[in-house]
């Protein structure tokens, strides 16, 4: 009788033993906002850019079925990347709604969209749980993060980074 594999997760289609992990439980989970990004940086692993769409934007309606059903099974927290995150004009009502349930994570350039929401960003503070950021910095020298990034990208970033700082974010 053949050897089945279609039940073993431990072996491949033609019986040959694979790696696996058996997860015990779904502590995070990831939100992919879109490809649209206000930068267009050549190293991108994303290839995003300005109005990018190969990935639709993350509409609310969308992200919170995802979040509800995520809290039932006990997902920890909740993180965000894109492209840019702040790009999307749905995503400040995403975060907010996250953020009443979960701790969450927003990566960052940390640039023109987030500088110019920070008045709301700052809102997002009074939700029950913690909203922590993590900012692209490439280099630490200015000039070689400007190359890949855009002229004065670093400065604002590291604004960013300060106002983040100062007004009680990580």
């Amino acid at each position: 009788m053949p050897h089945t594999t279609a039940n073993n997760r431990l072996l491949t289609p033609d019986g040959v033993k694979r790696g696996y992990i058996q997860a015990e439980k779904l502590t995070e989970l990831w939100f992919h906002t879109g490809t649209d990004c206000n930068l267009g940086c050549s190293f991108c692993y994303e290839d995003a850019k300005p109005g990018d769409r190969r990935i639709e934007l993350l509409t609310f309606v969308d992200a919170k079925q995802y979040i509800d059903e995520a809290v039932k099974i006990g997902v920890e927290r909740f993180s965000f990347t894109g492209g840019e995150p702040f790009v999307n004009k749905e995503f400040l009502k995403i975060l907010s709604y996250a953020l009443e349930h979960r701790p969450c994570l927003v990566l960052t350039n940390g640039t023109g969209p987030i500088r110019t929401k920070f008045d709301e960003v700052l809102q997002l503070k009074e939700k029950p749980n913690k909203l922590k950021f993590r900012i692209s910095i490439d280099h630490p020298d200015e000039k070689e993060h400007d190359n890949g990034r855009g002229k004065g990208s670093f400065a604002i970033a590291m604004e960013t980074l300060s106002l983040l700082h100062q007004n009680g974010f990580n």
